[in-house]
């Protein structure tokens, strides 16, 4: 934990936190790309519409294919695409100079064999911030219009929206 947080904000001048919500059994999230400000989360339990502009937190009733990585959401005319933990990907830049990049490496710690990685959040203005170092998060991305950016680990999901008062 960093501070307040699940990932290190500081430095990301431009970004707020808009949700921070514990997901038990977390398995697949994907944004909207009609309607990107929505981001579709899929846990063992429930599946769930998060407004990443409003901050808030719907539950829906949905259809998902994990071969496929896709869902459907009722009251949604579209397809979402999904990802999480066991496959798929969010977009890794935002379309206005932000990234983020990571390493990872394989340790040995407790007697058997894990994954750690870093990840780093790379501003528009070239700055790199270590937002999250510890055991292998479950995914992290970029809406498709790149004014939010999400991070799932097994402590729960942070949702960023681009802060548009710094612009």
């Amino acid at each position: 934990m960093y501070g307040e947080h699940w990932i290190n904000i500081d430095g990301l001048n431009e970004w707020d936190v808009s949700i921070e919500k514990v997901v038990g059994g977390f398995i697949w999230l994907g944004f909207s790309r009609d309607n990107p400000e929505r981001m579709l989360c899929i846990s063992s339990d429930k599946a769930t519409i998060f407004d990443c502009q409003k901050g808030t937190i719907t539950t829906v009733e949905c259809d998902y294919d994990e071969g496929e990585l896709m869902a459907i959401v009722n009251g949604l005319n579209e397809e979402i695409s999904i990802a999480g933990q066991y496959g798929g990907s969010l977009p890794s830049e935002s379309g206005y100079g932000e990234k983020v990049t990571s390493v990872t490496k394989d340790v040995f710690e407790y007697g058997m064999n894990l994954v750690r990685e870093s990840v780093s959040f790379w501003t528009n203005k070239g700055t790199e911030q270590l937002i999250y170092d510890g055991y292998k998060p479950y995914i992290y991305g970029f809406s498709y219009d790149g004014n939010y950016f999400v991070f799932a680990d097994d402590a729960g999901i942070t949702v960023l929206k681009r802060n548009t008062s710094n612009e």
